[in-house]
């Protein structure tokens, strides 16, 4: 039997994920397939609707207190990693601290996959982490032992952000990183700029990172329209990476008509909801909350959309920004990340520098206000074009599916 394993954070559960929506219904080439949810809550609920093809075993880590920790120090691999660090600087027994408590999840990670009872009849295995860090050191410990038993194993994992990026990581520092590298089979990074990065920080292993784009699904050709009136669209989670606050500042500066949406929640969903109170009479400003997919989808199909923002200060490479492409929209948005590589400036919409200011953000809903139609519409048409090229659903998963089940 040819198994996969995909290891999430949550998904099917809770919300988080959701682009995985996009992803598993396209997984090809193999007899089984098993999604385990690697840290989910007491209270977590079910949210998605899976596949039928497709098995959900929610892992119930358990905790072995202070013993797993003392168990931990006979690794060698953990302590070359403890030794490294302590010597790094000021910070070295955070790290350390840090690490070990990484590898005590991994290891509580690892043991419920043992349970898994497919793995007894299973010949060839494919462990694919959504996310490089805890889950795919889980990953490493579950190849190695199924290398011992003989079966065939294929370890890979995708990566996004938080688990690229050191500077965005507590104290600049990403645990057991060359530990995971060393061992297992490929990283794909959801962005070009993302692989590099790796490569970069570890040139030895650059043999095994290769970029593989997200996608999103073909929801019909809507395109961007300034008819009916200059309407922008922002989509994301409410909180200070995302830097809805840039937004309103720039539209308390606008003088012609706009209406703002804003798609999602989060815990600064007040205060920006608030901020809006003092726009000029020309800006009208709502919130939807918390929408599912599909609705979101929907509304983008029955909308008129003049373009989409994100300015967000860090970034993989958005989704958000496929699904309006997809579409036909427009978009602005900061170039952080891998965000350039699906937004080019002047093309498809435009790039604004990291360290923006509101008045950098004007000026671009200015310049969009006042393009001739001609060039209004190349924009639009140039939008679904680099989305068809390069993030849609049905080319890029069929594709990574049919490497990583051979």
């Amino acid at each position: 039997m040819k198994l996969l394993i995909l290891l999430t954070t949550s998904f099917p559960y809770d919300n988080g994920e959701e682009f995985l929506l996009n992803e598993v219904n396209y997984i090809n080439g193999f007899d089984k397939v098993l999604i385990c949810p690697c840290n989910l809550k007491k209270d977590s609920v079910v949210t998605k609707k899976l596949p039928d093809f497709i098995t959900c075993i929610p892992l119930k880590t358990v905790d072995k207190g202070r013993k797993e920790y003392i168990s931990l120090l006979s690794k060698p691999y953990i302590l070359d990693e403890m030794s490294n660090v302590m010597k790094s600087d000021s910070y070295g027994l955070t790290k350390a601290h840090e690490m070990i408590y990484f590898m005590k999840r991994a290891f509580e990670i690892y043991r419920e996959l043992l349970k898994i009872k497919d793995l007894d009849s299973a010949d060839e295995v494919t462990i694919y982490s959504y996310w490089l860090y805890d889950a795919a050191a889980a990953g490493v410990l579950l190849a190695e032992n199924l290398r011992r038993r003989g079966i065939k194993v294929l370890q890979v994992s995708r990566a996004h952000r938080f688990d690229i990026y050191s500077e965005f990581a507590k104290h600049n520092y990403i645990p057991m990183r060359k530990f995971i590298l060393e061992n297992i089979d490929s990283v794909r990074p959801c962005s070009a700029s993302g692989a590099d990065y790796i490569k970069k920080q570890y040139p030895k292993y650059s043999n095994k990172i290769i970029p593989a784009f997200l996608g999103t699904a073909d929801h019909g050709i809507k395109y961007g329209n300034r008819k009916n009136g200059f309407h922008i669209v922002t989509c994301s989670f409410m909180v200070p990476v995302k830097r809805l606050n840039l937004i309103v500042e720039a539209l308390k500066l606008v003088d012609f008509p706009i209406l703002w949406t804003h798609i999602g929640s989060g815990p600064l969903m007040d205060e920006i909801r608030n901020s809006t109170l003092n726009l000029p009479t020309c800006v009208k400003a709502e919130f939807k909350g918390q929408m599912s997919n599909e609705d979101i989808m929907k509304y983008y199909k029955d909308n008129d959309i003049t373009t989409f923002i994100n300015v967000s200060s860090s970034e993989g490479l958005p989704v958000s920004i496929m699904e309006a492409g997809s579409f036909g929209i427009p978009v602005i948005a900061t170039n952080a990340g891998g965000t350039g590589e699906a937004v080019y400036d002047g093309k498809n919409g435009y790039l604004l520098d990291v360290n923006m200011s509101s008045q950098d953000l004007l000026s671009k809903l200015n310049l969009i206000n006042q393009l001739s139609e001609e060039k209004y519409n190349k924009l639009c048409e140039n939008s679904r074009k680099i989305w068809a090229e390069k993030f849609n659903a049905a080319d890029n998963y069929k594709e990574f599916y049919k490497e990583i089940s051979q």
